[in-house]
């Protein structure tokens, strides 16, 4: 089988079972870029009945955690950043969040029911500053495409999967998702770069390896290093936290000017 990243040979790495032991499954393991994929997933419509699986109880913290992490990295490294698209973006909740702290985010998913944010869908065919795309690769039956899809309509990517650099027995590894049968795809480290370098692109890793970014541009190292080094974990957490004033001013939020222009929509 090839790999579907660099498409090298991939050696057959571990047989098996998703749905409490229903459902055989083989994956393989890429010597060139140690990316680990299933076998071709001919159980996706059973694993997808629901399109959130129902032992996802983190969402709500997830959404939490990952937008106060963001607002903090957008607002010192792209200061500047106007239209974004969360990519695959569930129920719209993170997208909502985001356009309270004054981000112009857009909602795309093809599978789930937007309930927080029906009234600002995108387009993949615009384009955007940032694209984000939270717990999604690991989704992806062909993840290259995917990947090269939303790069030509953005040039910055922010996406959390967990890596299994550090996993040393990945048969028990929770994030494999074997109740569910959604994870497919599961990145490493030199996945991730090699998928950087063959777009010619930089990239970053943020939150103890589970928030990254792969960006056209060169961030500033010293602004980077803020989040990449940060001196005590305490002030890293303050930092998230906004527990302490903090260094850039927050921006105003799309809160009141969304709201009179949804009930100005729905009156007419």
């Amino acid at each position: 089988m090839n790999c579907k990243i660099c498409n090298n040979h991939s050696n057959s790495f571990l047989e098996s079972t998703l749905f409490n032991n229903e459902q055989k499954v083989t994956y393989y393991k890429c010597k060139t870029c140690n990316f680990i994929q299933a076998e071709e997933p001919y159980w996706l419509d059973r694993a997808y009945s629901s399109a959130i699986t129902k032992s996802d109880i983190g969402l709500i913290s997830r959404n939490i955690y990952n937008s106060n992490l963001l607002e903090s990295i957008l607002l010192h490294l792209f200061p500047n950043v106007n239209k974004c698209l969360d990519y695959a973006a569930g129920y719209g909740m993170f997208v909502r969040i985001m356009r309270d702290k004054g981000f112009d985010f857009y909602w795309h998913d093809d599978y789930c029911e937007n309930i927080f944010s029906e009234h600002f869908v995108g387009s993949l065919s615009a384009k955007y500053d940032i694209i984000t795309a939270f717990e999604v690769f690991e989704h992806l039956p062909n993840p290259t495409e995917t990947i090269e899809k939303l790069l030509s309509i953005s040039e910055t990517i922010f996406f959390t999967t967990e890596l299994t650099d550090n996993v040393s027995d990945f048969n028990s590894w929770w994030y494999r998702g074997e109740i569910s049968g959604q994870h497919i795809s599961f990145f490493h480290t030199n996945t991730l770069q090699y998928i950087a370098n063959k777009n010619k692109l930089y990239y970053y890793s943020f939150a103890n390896q589970t928030l990254h970014l792969l960006a056209k541009n060169k961030i500033d190292e010293q602004a980077l290093n803020v989040f990449l080094h940060p001196p005590q974990r305490t002030i890293w957490d303050r930092i998230l936290r906004r527990a302490t004033a903090p260094i850039v001013k927050p921006r105003t939020s799309f809160l009141t000017s969304d709201y009179n222009a949804i009930i100005k929509q729905l009156n007419s």
